[in-house]
């Protein structure tokens, strides 16, 4: 059973462990995943109207580029900055920063004049987009019982390409009608709206009360055990006594390892994810196939993959969870492979970005159902945030590197083999050291 715990395991929380979801729980975990979709909304905003800025402002790629990196760069910032705050000063605080950055950024980028204004704002808007896919994993791990944590985090993960498709289809009509500024009104809109909800809505995690001092310690965890229709406890466990939070627990001795077999088997996986991601809909053009089509093929992929990720976590609500995500990692590198060695036919290309796309948002699911259990109470939202936030940057190099390779003269076959090998690297290094380094 896929267990959250601190130092050692507290009344409390085995009574939230035990016990079915109240209504505030999963309410909690249903904001965890429309967080998770306004993140996807807003991380493709800027690409949805790329091509319509160029045409405005009459600039070319390499200026929109810089936008494109603004954005990367204010994500990887937010998640290695903002996040570990969460740790500190808890996770509903630092949700509530997020999405007032979110918002100010998608405003001021509807009304910038200029690329070097937009490029900033796509900035500020990285900062909060990148604190919150970091914070949004321990909630909604936390707010779970046993037996639903990985199908909730499973559903918060599905949130993002669900925000990207959702996301694609109504900008599409905003370009059409309203320009392209409308596109970033609408994410501005959507933040505005969730904030007063989130703020009345998502109390604190129970995770970070019992892992904090103070003297409300107690009438805080009651408070929230009212609220979720428990009844109040007469008295805690001592407070803990790790005082390490943030990234000084993340790097702690007895963490450090744990810390980096995170990083690698994210990283592996990620650089496969993003190549995939970046380069299927040209590697169909390649093939012989129109625009078009391409868009198909990779519209196919994302909808198998939400019901990859889907089934992951529902199957690894059973148990088992070692074997299940690292098969699902192992199931993306082969299925790149495979895609890589595809004949040009379409049916045949559309069987083969299915399952790939299966496989590449199930990875995603799996990597933060490990992700929650990995790290303690004090420092999950910090080694979230780093994790994330290296992943931010490998996702950044991943799609160049393959292009590189291409321009090189390597064919689709080569590519993907190599991109492929990355994945499967990745399921390596997380069942070697899943007993030694899992905390959950």
């Amino acid at each position: 059973m896929f267990r959250i715990h601190g130092d050692r395991m507290n009344p409390v929380r085995a009574r939230l462990d035990a016990s079915p979801m109240g209504s505030t729980q999963i309410i909690a975990v249903a904001l965890a995943a429309i967080l998770s979709a306004l993140d996807g909304y807003d991380v493709l905003s800027v690409t949805f109207v790329a091509p319509a800025i160029v045409t405005d402002w009459g600039i070319g790629k390499a200026m929109i580029g810089v936008v494109l990196s603004a954005g990367l760069m204010g994500m990887a910032l937010g998640s290695f900055l903002l996040a570990p705050i969460a740790d500190v000063v808890g996770r509903r605080k630092m949700i509530l920063v997020s999405l007032g950055l979110m918002a100010i950024g998608m405003l001021a980028c509807g009304f910038a004049g200029s690329i070097q204004s937009l490029a900033f704002w796509r900035l500020i808007t990285g900062l909060g987009i990148g604190a919150c896919v970091a914070i949004i994993n321990p909630i909604s791990a936390e707010f779970a019982n046993a037996r639903r944590r990985p199908l909730t985090v499973a559903i918060m993960a599905i949130g993002y390409p669900v925000g990207g498709v959702g996301g694609g289809l109504l900008a599409a009509f905003l370009l059409q009608h309203h320009g392209w500024p409308s596109v970033f009104f609408a994410g501005f809109v959507a933040a505005a709206i969730l904030l007063p909800v989130v703020a009345w809505l998502l109390p604190e995690s129970p995770a970070w009360l019992l892992s904090r001092r103070g003297p409300d310690r107690l009438a805080r965890v009651n408070a929230f055990l009212i609220r979720c229709g428990h009844a109040p406890v007469d008295a805690l466990p001592d407070s803990p006594v790790e005082t390490r939070r943030g990234y000084a627990a993340v790097f702690a001795p007895r963490q450090i390892g744990a810390t980096f077999w995170m990083v690698a088997i994210n990283g592996f996986a990620v650089a496969t994810i993003y190549y995939v991601l970046s380069w299927l809909p040209q590697m169909v053009a390649d093939a012989g196939f129109p625009p078009s089509v391409a868009s198909t093929v990779s519209a196919t992929a994302s909808l198998m993959g939400v019901v990859g990720g889907l089934l992951l976590g529902w199957l690894a609500q059973r148990g088992g969870l070692r074997w299940l995500v690292g098969f699902t990692i192992l199931g993306l590198g082969v299925s790149t492979i495979a895609f890589g060695v595809a004949p040009p036919s379409l049916p045949l290309l559309i069987a083969a970005a299915g399952v790939c796309g299966f496989f590449l948002f199930g990875t995603g699911t799996g990597i933060y159902v490990t992700l929650a259990g990995t790290f303690g109470d004090e420092a999950r939202a910090a080694g979230s945030g780093f994790v994330i936030g290296t992943g931010r940057i490998i996702s950044a190099i991943a799609p160049a590197v393959a292009g590189g390779l291409f321009a090189s003269g390597f064919g689709r076959n080569e590519v993907c083999f190599f991109f492929g090998m990355s994945s499967l690297l990745s399921a390596l290094i997380l069942l070697l050291g899943w007993r030694r380094f899992r905390r959950a």
